[in-house]
Order: C-alpha cells, then structure tokens, then sequence
C-alpha cells in the first residue's frame, strides 16, 4: 500500500517540531550529558546540532518553493557547534574510562548557548 504524500503544511510542521525538539536535547546533553557509550557528549551534541541545520534548510526549501513565509521556529538559536572531547560531566565512570582507553579526549569546558541571538542557520 502507497503510503500518503504528506501536504506542504505537514512536513513544515515536522520540521518546526523536530528543530524545537532537537534544541532541547542539546540543552540537555550540554547540561546532563548522554549514554551513548563509545562518543563523547560533544559528538552528539554537534550531531544534534547539524540535525538542527538540517531541519532549517529543509523549511527554507519549502517556504521558497510555496512561496510562504518563514516560520518562527526557523529564526530560533541554532546551539554552537562544542569541541567534540566535550563530556557534561564525569561521573559516568566506565563511560568515561572507556572513551579513555579507545584514545578519546575528554574537556569538561562547557558551552555557551545564547538563547536569545536570532539565527538563519
């Protein structure tokens, strides 16, 4: 069974979710830290980061295409890009000894998010 093309309408508002969605597991890796085992939180952070990007410039095609404005969610802060050896913290300890011993560098220095600057991309 063919599955359903989604309207314009619905594949912005995915978008628009996904990208406030996406800022918030940034937030909350840069806080919190995550569990992935074999990276560090700055990995998935600039992951996250690029899903972000992604999302924006998907918005901007869409919006070009349909002749529709920008959406809101398309000016938020896109979060900075973190050194990659960034760790929330150190308290996952065979995380953190595991990444160690596979050659990762580890940095504690958090990033900076500023909320409020507007962005393109």
């Amino acid at each position: 069974m063919a599955k359903k093309k989604k309207t314009v309408e619905q594949e912005l508002a995915e978008y628009k979710k996904d990208i406030v969605s996406q800022i918030k597991e940034w937030e909350d890796i840069n806080e919190n830290g995550c569990n992935d085992p074999c990276w560090q939180d700055g990995m998935n952070m600039n992951l996250v980061r690029h899903h972000v990007i992604y999302d924006k410039v998907k918005i901007a095609e869409i919006c070009e295409e349909n002749n529709l404005p920008l959406p809101s969610e398309y000016f938020l802060p896109t979060p900075p890009s973190v050194e990659n050896s960034y760790m929330a913290n150190l308290k996952q300890t065979s995380r953190v000894e595991r990444i160690r011993q596979f050659g990762g560098k580890i940095t504690t220095d958090r990033a900076k998010f500023n909320k409020q600057q507007l962005s393109f991309v």
